[in-house]
């Protein structure tokens, strides 16, 4: 691989690598790429996407009072785990919601804590 096409052939090798049934250092060889370059790259085009995904999970919230939630949880039958955390935060949600959601709120709660 020429040192000039590196970053733009870098980020057609990944994918291609990646649907393909080769490990590495197969790939790298068949490609004539050199695997600490690969290695490199993957690992940039990897850090990259995974800022733009931390970055786009900001959720939006609706703050109500007390008296709300539970008259509204006690007319609709939900159930709902309540959290509460030593320095103040309290985090009530239904207990049918999806773990995935939930985990980005943790990590923010933990992180302000």
């Amino acid at each position: 691989m020429s040192p000039y096409q590196n970053k733009s052939a870098m980020q057609d090798h990944i994918p291609q690598w990646q649907a393909s049934s080769l490990t590495q250092v197969e790939y790298c060889k068949a490609h004539d790429i050199k695997p600490h370059i690969f290695s490199y790259y993957k690992k940039q085009f990897s850090s990259a996407t995974s800022s733009v995904k931390q970055s786009s999970q900001l959720v939006p919230v609706k703050l109500v009072t007390e008296d709300t939630l539970i008259g509204s949880r006690l007319s609709a039958g939900l159930s709902v785990i309540k959290i509460t955390h030593s320095n103040g935060f309290i985090l009530e949600i239904l207990a049918d919601t999806a773990l995935s959601s939930l985990k980005p709120l943790l990590e923010l709660l933990r992180s302000v804590s």
